[in-house]
Formats: C-alpha cells, structure tokens, sequence
C-alpha cells in the first residue's frame, strides 16, 4: 500500500472505476488513461489505482492497475443477462449494464478496507451504490462522471448524491443543476492530446501518401472511427455516401458487425471504400490528416474522435445534438443522419466548404492544457471537504 500522506500536501491516494480499461480502446478508456498520465506528472506525485477488468499492472510508478474480474459486454453471460432484464422489465437491462453490475459486486470487498482520498467512478449506478456504502463506513468522498449525456442513467446517478458529479457540457450541466438543484455539478469536458493530434506538416503528407492506403482513394474522403456496433450505426453513413458519386469512404473499427458492414461497403461502394479494422491509436492522427470530414452517425453522449480530427484541423459532423453543436462551434455542423439524403446533403456541403484554420482554433479549448487543471480542483476541493 502506499504511505497516505496528508492533504496539506496536495498528495492524493486516488482510485479511478473503470471497467473496460486494458480490455477495449473507446472514449472512456482512452480519456481515463490520459487523466492519470496528466495526474501522474505534477508535483508533489498522485498516486492513482485504476480499477477494471483488464489485468493488473502498471502505466508508471505511481499509476496502477488493479484487476476486478466481470463479465464482457459482448460475451454471451451479459447477453443473456440483457435478454432476462427486458422479459421482466428491468430498466437497467443492456449488455454494459451486466458488466457494471457484476464489476460492482466484485469491486466491494476489494475497495471497503482500501484508504482512498477520491473515488472516481466511471462505471455507472451499480458501482455509485459500493462508493455510498464505502463513503458511510470511512467517509470516502466519490465523484460521478456522466457517460450518457441526459437519461435517466444521469439522474440515478445524480439521485446517489455523489460528492460532485462531472458533465462533459455546459449543456448536460444545466440539465443536472435543473433536476437535482442541491447537487455540485463540474463542467469538465473531455480533453484531447495535441502532441499526438496536430495537423501535418506538406513534408509529413507527402511520406504518408507512400504507405498509406487512404491516399489511394478517390478525393475527398469521408472517415468513421469507431466501434463496428449497431449503436455507431456504421450503415447509415455508407448508404449516405452511396448517394454521392465523386466521395470515398474510410472506416476504422471493429466490433460486432463488421463483416455485414465491410460486406455492404464493398457492395454499394467499390473501389471507393476501405476498411481499416485496427490502428494504433498513435496512428490515427495519419488517418485524420488524410481525410476530408471526420463523421459519425450516432448519437454520441460527447465523442472524443470528434476532439482529435478537429485538432488534425479536419471538420466535423455528427446527428442533431446540442452537445455536439457546442463542442463544434464554426468547425463542424449536425444533421438529421437517420435520413440519409440529409446526411448525403451534409456531408457534401461540408466537404465543400472552406473552414480554414477553425477547427483547429476550436479544438484549443479541450487541450488536456486547459481541461487538466479543472480536474486538478475538483479533486482537490472534494478531497479537502472530508477534512
């Protein structure tokens, strides 16, 4: 264990939940690891423990990984779990939800006796109830981060009352604030890598286009990154370009329905489309300067590819959401992407119009430069108030 040194100090012992780090590479994953590398580097030192299903481990020195056995989302245990949840109407009924729940019930008897200055959780209600009983017993402060925008996911979360509860917008802030008054609600919205995702120098383009696969296709190309799940809706985004003669496509996933959906690309598409199952996330800023439009036709809650290609000074586009019409500001647009002549229609403007430098411009404002220090007093101020 390590020695728990006092708050004066500014040393935190901090636990982060998060139940698919180390199995899976999604926007949760990705912004956890980046927050405890950011953590990890001030001074005086945090020491994080990241509790998830993938095995024990270590980032660094001072960040660890402790295994918390549970069930995967897409195995046939949390399949069969989401089917009974919907036969005896359980609101709680999905697939993720079989993995939080059995992540909780798993999580207790590791987390009860740990001393910990924050809890950071990041795996739904279930594990809320855990941190309740934990915060009874020792008075363990513990922080939510919304994950679904505004659902009633959100509000059994904020009905826990938490510490504080994180929004990754202004606009899922006011909701919160508006149905649970008396709760701390922290806009803090997720943050990008600019030193990982930056526009390309004409030097760098031009050794690119002698390995990758992208260049080869028609101009412009529209790219997707992402899972290939029926909740991404990959197909409505094929069927879109399929209605735009002179546009390729790009997608870069994997997941449950990926043949169905390289099978319908290749189909509609031709030589026009190109699958690209896996790239290192350190590679994808390839990807992004090699494209014309990132776009994604889900409903997303925030989406942090969205982040990426606007740092890659690529513009964005996504369905109708007022989350993603303040994350873009001038360097993107919404749309209606379930009707795929409107989407057809968008995606076609978009590429067509001159935006400059300000996806670039817009994309400063998440910096983990700027959004780090909000965490850093958040933490701070709920670990102080157990004092």
């Amino acid at each position: 264990m390590y020695r728990r040194l006092p708050l004066k100090e500014r040393s935190l012992r901090l636990a982060i939940l998060c139940p698919g780090f180390g199995v899976v590479s999604r926007g949760v994953e990705t912004s956890t690891e980046e927050l405890a590398r950011h953590l990890s580097r001030r001074e005086p030192r945090w020491y994080i423990d990241i509790f998830c299903r993938g095995p024990r481990g270590r980032l660094s020195d001072t960040v660890r990984l402790v295994h918390v056995p549970a069930l995967d989302r897409n195995g046939r245990a949390a399949t069969l779990y989401a089917q009974l949840a919907h036969r005896l109407g359980i609101y709680l009924r999905t697939r993720i939800d079989a993995e939080c729940l059995s992540f909780a019930l798993a999580l207790l008897p590791r987390i009860l006796g740990a001393k910990y200055d924050v809890i950071f959780n990041q795996a739904g209600p279930f594990a809320g109830v855990s941190l309740k009983l934990k915060r009874i017993l020792d008075g363990t402060p513990f922080i939510h981060k919304t994950a679904s925008g505004y659902s009633d996911l959100e509000l059994i979360m904020a009905q826990q009352r938490p510490n504080a509860i994180v929004a990754t917008s202004p606009v899922v802030k006011d909701w919160l604030k508006a149905s649970v008054p008396s709760l701390k609600v922290e806009c803090i919205p997720n943050a990008v890598e600019r030193s990982l995702f930056r526009p390309y120098t004409a030097e760098e383009l031009r050794v690119m286009r002698n390995g990758l696969a992208v260049f080869r296709l028609e101009r412009p190309v529209v790219l997707f990154v992402g899972a290939m799940d029926p909740m991404k809706r990959p197909e409505l985004l094929v069927h879109a370009v399929a209605q735009l003669s002179n546009v390729s496509l790009v997608m870069v996933g994997t997941g449950r329905i990926q043949r169905e959906i390289a099978h319908l690309g290749s189909n509609l598409l031709g030589n026009r489309f190109l699958h690209v199952p896996y790239v290192p996330r350190k590679d994808l800023a390839l990807y992004y300067n090699a494209c014309d439009l990132l776009t994604l036709p889900s409903e997303e809650p925030f989406g942090i590819v969205f982040l990426e290609a606007m740092a890659c000074n690529k513009p964005v586009l996504a369905h109708h959401s007022p989350v993603q019409e303040w994350i873009f500001g001038d360097a993107g647009a919404t749309c209606d992407c379930t009707n795929t002549k409107e989407y057809a229609m968008a995606i076609e403007t978009l590429i067509n119009r001159d935006f400059g430098n300000r996806p670039l411009e817009r994309s400063h404002a998440f910096a983990w430069e700027v959004i780090g220090p909000k965490y850093v007093e958040l933490l701070n101020q709920v670990a102080t108030s157990r004092s």
